[in-house]
């Protein structure tokens, strides 16, 4: 079995089957929640991946709350009006956005490239060019969805300012901690 510092015993007889570990880091703190590892006898357990996959899924949990909350995203249509669209995910090479299905007015209908604005107050934005690469339907909370994944155009000069939002994101979700009223310090 596992130590709780996550290192085992290394029998090799160790019972196959699924089981909790703590990740420790180097400077021997502990990590909140317990991680499910597979240890199967005879398998090597990546801690470093397992890790990564916990930051990763903390990141899309992390980025939904912001996106859902903190920030406003539009984009301007050909007629020169607003939509309002619903960011999905970032990167630091494109993004991916969704809008509500309309048969009868299909959105984005006849344009690859958009510009696309993310409000941070509601008289700022950062405006980034996009291409437009895959779209898919998709059902989400009972609503029909068009999804598109796109690039990001790297020669706007608006690029350097989106690359750090995204790095941010990054880092805030792995370190960022949940208010449970408590006032335990972090990292000091």
């Amino acid at each position: 079995m596992p130590h709780r510092n996550g290192t085992g015993t290394g029998s090799g007889s160790e019972q196959a089957g699924r089981g909790m570990i703590r990740l420790v880091s180097s400077n021997g703190a502990q990590t909140e929640e317990a991680m499910e590892v597979s240890t199967e006898a005879g398998e090597l357990v990546d801690f470093g991946k397992a890790r990564e996959q916990k930051i990763e899924e903390k990141r899309r949990k992390t980025e939904r709350v912001f996106f859902k909350n903190l920030l406003a995203v539009y984009c301007v249509t050909a007629n020169d009006a607003m939509a309002a669209v619903d960011l999905v995910d970032v990167s630091e090479d494109g993004l991916a956005f969704q809008v509500r299905f309309d048969a009868k007015n299909p959105w984005p209908k006849d344009f690859n490239e958009l510009p696309i604005r993310l409000y941070f107050s509601a008289d700022t934005y950062l405006e980034v060019g996009v291409r437009i690469q895959n779209s898919r339907q998709t059902i989400e909370n009972g609503a029909r969805l068009v999804r598109y994944g796109c690039t990001i155009d790297k020669e706007w000069s608006s690029y350097e300012a989106y690359l750090q939002f995204v790095r941010f994101l990054k880092l805030y979700a792995e370190h960022n901690h949940r208010d449970v009223g408590d006032l335990r310090v972090y990292h000091i």
